[in-house]
């Protein structure tokens, strides 16, 4: 039977294949990069002294940012204590710091090719970790959940298309080898192990299929729409089990009942920033948070497109439908924000209401305002609804549309779109992963060649380079996991890299701490690379890690380097991103194959 793999926040958006999501967990690897020869060789150093508090290398040079304390912990160059006292860090046998773990740059050594390990820590030879310091901890376990949603038989039908739908053996076997990856001693845990939990009875994950009996928690509720009181009844029976992490969540009635439970969850997908902050400090996320992606979003607007003509659009937008000040000049852009209100939830509403207010006057004026249109996530009423939205646009004039949606809404809404003889600009705002590749073919060809704008993503990269591929093998797997696991491993890596940057004794505060504490990694100025994403845990979206995006277009002959098939996004001035505050003023240079080759 195939599923979808997990649900991201309040609608059907799944743990879709993402070739590029591996990048967002470089958030959690160390703040620099040591240059310096005083990193050099740590990795066959074995047990390095600690004299007057410095830690030293095997060649007696200081190893940057890593003091020991008097009381024999070791503090990083944050300050957070990365080991305890009491000799837990120091081999019994020599007397010395262990950092054997080391790689010559300074980082923990991880997985075969994985390059996004924390700073490097002494190895831990046993003491006081502290024992129960939080929910879900003792001094040997670290007990977690992972929350698998219920899987929607349409939604599958329509990703199945794209090989995005995943069996239940799949997800199985992937989620055992990445829990194997985290158990192997990479990371350190000071004297525990990750446990992971099984729900019980119908939400017995292990039985679900076979042979892989991978344990986990398969929910029951389901997915379009959605049913809030069946989620909160789901929370309810995991926080009974008390573990220390959840990943995945059934939106927001889970996450923050969980929260409320003193449990940990790693899955708030783009809940608006308000949302992490009254739940801190347990709920974190991969994708940018709605507040930032919002202010973004804005900011390209008011700088790129605001008061232009629509030149993107089809030619009835542009002439034949007369919606210019004259008959068949081009329109100035009017714009309209579609997003998904589901059962009163007002999440979305928060992020796109904070997009109009910047657009309408906080940033800039846009002519005509923003036209708001929520839509119900119901797979049922899916056709129905994008008629109505479709003859709503038309009717007010749009001549540019955002669909702040999940990924599957727009294969409706393009078809309608389509269906009607209407070709708007399709302004990509970079939520929903409606940005990957492989998503961007489930919509309408016709109307998805007037798509462009700001992607969160990266540019892509072939499978079997990505981490899961790797970890599949390091974990003593054939062949390769299925393409969907890259968005599911960075959980694990960021849930063990968590307990790693707390120190010896973690407790939820330590966690968040540790991870504010690094600099945000991966940024264009740093590394010029188009496949790296700016990220890091840093105030105002200290709960999030995606920081930056890219601009782009859709190209229906570009080939894409996740798949290498026709059909991908074209990375804008090679790939270039940019930060708040850095987007360019301009028309954006879109679908000009001269320069951007595609």
């Amino acid at each position: 039977m195939s599923q979808t793999p997990g649900a991201l926040g309040r609608r059907y958006l799944p743990f879709i294949a993402l070739a590029a999501v591996q990048v967002l967990l470089v958030a959690i690897a160390p703040s620099k990069v040591g240059t310096n020869s005083s990193a050099t060789g740590l990795t066959t150093g074995g047990n390095q002294a600690a004299v007057g508090g410095q830690v030293l290398d095997e060649n007696g040079q200081p190893v940057a940012g890593l003091t020991q304390q008097a009381d024999g912990s070791f503090v990083d160059a944050n300050g957070n204590v990365v080991s305890g006292g009491g000799g837990g860090a120091v081999n019994g046998a020599t007397g010395k710091a262990d950092l054997s773990k080391c790689d010559k740059t300074g980082h923990q050594i991880g997985p075969p090719g994985y390059k996004l390990m924390p700073p490097c820590v002494p190895v831990w030879h046993g003491g006081d970790n502290g024992g129960a310091t939080m929910t879900g901890v003792t001094d040997k376990a670290i007990n977690f959940l992972v929350y698998v949603g219920q899987g929607n038989a349409e939604v599958n039908a329509i990703l199945a298309t794209q090989g995005l739908a995943a069996s239940t053996e799949q997800s199985c076997e992937a989620k055992a080898a990445f829990y194997k990856e985290i158990n192997k001693g990479y990371w350190e845990t000071y004297g525990r192990k990750f446990v992971a939990m099984d729900g019980p009875g119908a939400n017995k994950g292990s039985t679900q299929q076979s042979p892989c009996n991978f344990p986990y928690f398969q929910g029951q509720c389901a997915l379009t729409p959605p049913d809030p009181p069946c989620g909160l009844a789901e929370a309810k029976v995991i926080a009974s089990m008390h573990p220390a992490f959840v990943i995945g969540s059934y939106g927001d009635v889970m996450s923050q009942y969980l929260a409320s439970q003193h449990i940990i969850v790693l899955g708030g997908g783009s809940a608006p920033g308000e949302y992490y902050a009254e739940r801190s400090p347990y709920y974190y996320g991969l994708l940018m948070d709605g507040y930032r992606q919002a202010d973004l979003d804005a900011e390209y607007w008011c700088k790129r497109m605001n008061a232009k003509p629509a030149i993107n659009a089809g030619a009835d937008v542009k002439s034949t439908r007369n919606w210019g000040t004259t008959p068949g000049q081009v329109p100035v852009r009017k714009l309209a924000a579609i997003f998904p209100e589901t059962n009163g939830d007002e999440s979305s509403f928060l992020s796109v209401n904070r997009f109009k207010k910047a657009v309408t006057g906080g940033v800039c004026n846009t002519p005509g305002g923003v036209l708001m249109l929520p839509y119900q996530s119901d797979i049922t009423t899916a056709q129905q609804q994008s008629v109505n939205v479709v003859q709503q646009l038309i009717d007010n004039h749009i001549t540019t549309v955002a669909c702040f949606c999940d990924p599957i809404a727009p294969a409706f809404l393009t078809q309608n779109m389509s269906k009607q003889h209407y070709f708007p600009e399709n302004w990509i705002v970079g939520v929903g992963l409606m940005d990957y590749d492989v998503l961007g073919r489930l919509y309408d060809s016709t109307e998805w060649a007037h798509a462009f704008g700001a992607s969160d993503l990266g540019t892509g990269q072939p499978f079997a380079q990505t981490d899961a591929a790797r970890w599949w093998v390091d974990a003593g797997n054939s062949g390769q996991p299925d393409s969907t696991e890259n968005a599911v491993l960075p959980f694990f890596s960021l849930m063990a890299t968590s307990f790693q940057v707390a120190g010896s004794h973690p407790t939820p505060d330590s966690i968040h701490k540790g991870l504010v504490a690094l600099d945000p990694v991966g940024s264009w100025q740093q590394l010029h690379d188009q496949h790296s994403i700016k990220v890091g845990f840093k105030p105002p979206s200290e709960w999030t890690a995606t920081e930056d995006m890219r601009e782009v277009n859709w190209s229906q002959t570009r080939v894409s380097e996740i798949d290498g098939k026709p059909g991908s996004y074209c990375p804008i001035d090679g790939g270039h991103r940019f930060d708040l505050g850095e987007w360019l003023k301009g028309e954006p240079d879109v679908f000009n194959p001269s320069k951007n080759g595609c």
